[in-house]
């Protein structure tokens, strides 16, 4: 069966080289890969909003990223506050904060344009904040493209929480396996199909071999075939 892993953490401080010998072992042919968050911005200092020495470290990682798409290798472009415009070579987005790291500055003319030129190019995003964000985030894009709430919404204020705020109701809205609960993932399959579900190992936190094993009974060879690869293959297009 052909798998695909669409979370997985890849860049300078944490090679490829690392990542696919765990991928192997789970019988994993490739999948998406992103930025570690500390390559990105300082996760620590939570007035940061950028500095000369993270632009750069942005643009090395996201060289990095460039240089090892493949047929089934997909790499996304890990948004930040200067809201630069991702390469063509990038088929998503990963928007990713915590509560107590440094905000995004949503309400800059640049948000903006990076907000409208996702959803012109129907780019998905992986969208990783605090539970109001991420529902205004949602609203904001206004189903013109995807967003994939990872590990089922756990770091996003919780999955029943987005349950209860309607967001899975949204046809737009996807979600990604990675850490997440069997029994969320056999709630939302149970109400709203495994249409909109994608296997991910959030590598290096989740073990991609563990994470693709957890799958296995929950679901029919056919519903499977969609929830390892078929989803997102659709969704790339």
């Amino acid at each position: 069966m052909h798998i695909l892993d669409a979370h997985a953490h890849c860049g300078i401080t944490l090679p490829f080289e690392k990542l696919l010998p765990r991928w192997k072992e789970g019988g994993i042919s490739g999948g998406v890969l992103f930025s570690p968050a500390e390559e990105i911005y300082d996760r620590f200092q939570a007035s940061f909003v950028d500095s000369p020495y993270y632009k750069k470290s942005r643009e090395r990682v996201h060289h990095y990223l460039q240089s090892l798409t493949s047929g089934n290798i997909f790499i996304y472009w890990f948004v930040w506050n200067d809201f630069l415009i991702p390469g063509k070579e990038f088929s998503g987005i990963k928007w990713h904060r915590h509560p107590d790291e440094p905000r995004y500055q949503y309400k800059t003319p640049e948000c903006e344009n990076f907000i409208e030129y996702i959803c012109q190019n129907k780019m998905p995003v992986v969208l990783e904040e605090e539970l109001t964000n991420t529902i205004e985030l949602v609203k904001k894009f206004d189903g013109r493209t995807t967003t994939i709430i990872p590990h089922f919404g756990n770091l996003n204020g919780g999955y029943y929480n987005l349950k209860k705020a309607g967001l899975f109701e949204n046809p737009a809205v996807y979600v990604d396996t990675s850490l997440a609960n069997p029994f969320q993932i056999k709630d939302f399959a149970s109400d709203y199909g495994v249409e909109r579900i994608l296997f991910g190992s959030d590598f290096p936190f989740g073990d991609p071999a563990s994470e693709c094993f957890k799958l296995k009974n929950m679901f029919s060879q056919k519903e499977l075939e969609q929830v390892y690869s078929g989803n997102l293959l659709r969704l790339l297009k």
